[in-house]
């Protein structure tokens, strides 16, 4: 199972982004560049937040798409 999820940290670095703005964007809008976020597994402090990995996955293409459209 640990496989299947990611971390804070993971995800950012996944999404090519930093873990602040990582937050910032959860916090504030709960997007990134206008596409809705992940839900963590658990509303937890993001330090201890997970996230399922193929929905990670999932979001980064989509941004991928958007970001080569701009």
């Amino acid at each position: 199972m640990k496989n299947e999820l990611m971390t804070l940290p993971e995800v950012a670095r996944y999404l090519e982004v930093s873990p602040p703005r990582l937050v910032r964007a959860y916090c504030n809008r709960g997007t990134l560049d206008g596409i809705p976020l992940p839900e963590p597994l658990e509303n937890t402090p993001f330090r201890q937040r997970c996230w399922l990995r193929e929905e990670v996955r999932q979001f980064r293409q989509r941004l991928q798409r958007v970001r080569h459209h701009v």
